[in-house]
């Protein structure tokens, strides 16, 4: 769940929450206008939901010393504006990512200190040391740094939720006791796809016979996405749909220049998103092969399996053993053109009732795991964990 959604729905459910975070600048690193910066803001949403602002310096570019300073600006603004402006808590709720997230609840001063529970959204310092921010002599001592801090950071909390299995497995090897550690999934509200008239992508875009695959998100390295093109060369019956935007846009659309089968089209608003999932016959989840990205489980995982369309999985880890256990599709070594080829021939000779029974097993997998219903079950049961105490 996004921090919106757990605000919101555990008002839904009776708590007070009080939401502290920062100025919004995510993705861009700039506020968007009639924003700026200031050293306090307090928007109250109702008499149950309250934000309180803390002041940061704007920043999400690949400069690194930029990036830190968001990162450090927030914490440091956060730590002061909880310690004096905010109520004091019955529990203490970190939404770690970034890390540094969690220093306001570790310095909050005597009398607002309680219990406190931290959903781990991405593994720190791998996020950091792994993007290519830092390297070398520097990456080596922030890497350090950062990772000393996540240490004390996850021995301060009574319960850890992490979003995937593999990521249980990383923090324990780091000393997290087993116990102390609960799977959280993150939730994706689907009401965006259920009630979404599916596009004709054939005569959307004039396509001949065949299925079509869709990949809707960013376009980054992260994504890994100029091998999948290459896996579709000569792939009759087989259409490849990338909608979105993003740094390797350039470098996608040159691997696809000249595939009949590959189409590129701009990324589109939420209200119409909905309807181009709905409309393609396989959902496409990317990711690059890193250790990273085997313990990561990006929304686009649970929105393809919410569309109730098999899914092809071109990622390693995680993401891939999930949705091929569930038998909601197929997976295939990120990177490899030939192995991915292997796996679309496989998925044009299956039946039409075969990929639609995938598709149901996609829903069921969604509906048992992902929904807001069963996401509130896992943070209940982390934050009762860690305010009984880690018992």
């Amino acid at each position: 769940m996004v921090p919106s959604a757990i605000a919101q729905s555990l008002q839904d459910l009776g708590h007070t929450v009080d939401v502290l975070t920062g100025f919004p600048n995510y993705p861009t690193g700039r506020l968007p206008e009639g924003w700026r910066v200031r050293p306090y803001q307090r928007d109250v949403i109702s008499d149950d939901l309250t934000i309180h602002r803390a002041p940061l310096y704007p920043s999400h570019d690949a400069n690194a010393v930029r990036r830190m300073a968001n990162y450090v600006s927030f914490a440091a603004g956060a730590s002061l504006v909880a310690n004096t402006r905010v109520p004091q808590p019955d529990a203490w709720l970190i939404y770690s990512s970034p890390a540094t997230a969690a220093l306001p609840a570790m310095l909050a001063r005597r009398g607002f200190r309680a219990p406190r529970a931290m959903i781990v959204q991405d593994l720190w310092p791998d996020s950091v040391t792994g993007s290519g921010m830092v390297d070398g002599l520097s990456g080596k001592i922030i890497g350090g740094s950062l990772g000393a801090f996540c240490r004390a950071s996850y021995r301060s909390c009574g319960a850890i939720g992490v979003i995937s299995p593999g990521m249980a497995d990383v923090l324990q090897a780091r000393g997290v006791p087993a116990d102390k550690i609960h799977y959280t999934p993150n939730s994706v509200d689907d009401s965006f796809l259920m009630g979404a008239e599916p596009v004709d992508w054939r005569a959307e875009i004039s396509l001949p016979e065949g299925l079509v695959f869709l990949y809707a998100g960013n376009i980054g390295p992260l994504q890994d996405l100029v091998p999948l093109v290459r896996a579709f060369a000569g792939i009759e019956r087989a259409h490849l749909v990338i909608v979105g935007d993003g740094v390797a846009r350039d470098a996608v659309e040159d691997a696809a220049a000249g595939m009949p089968n590959v189409h590129l089209r701009p990324a589109v608003g939420s209200a119409e998103i909905g309807r181009l999932i709905m409309g393609a016959d396989v959902q496409v989840v990317s990711l690059q092969d890193t250790p990273l990205m085997r313990v990561t489980m990006p929304s686009k995982v649970q929105t393809s399996l919410a569309s109730g369309r098999p899914v092809l999985v071109h990622a390693a880890g995680d993401p891939a053993e999930l949705v091929t256990a569930a038998g909601a599709g197929w997976s295939s070594p990120p990177g490899d053109v030939e192995a991915t080829q292997h796996v679309l021939r496989r998925i044009l000779s299956t039946s039409v009732e075969q990929r639609l029974a995938a598709g149901q097993r996609a829903r069921m997998l969604f509906e048992a795991n992902f929904t807001t219903t069963a996401a509130l079950t896992h943070l209940h049961e982390l934050l009762d964990y860690a305010g009984r105490g880690g018992k």
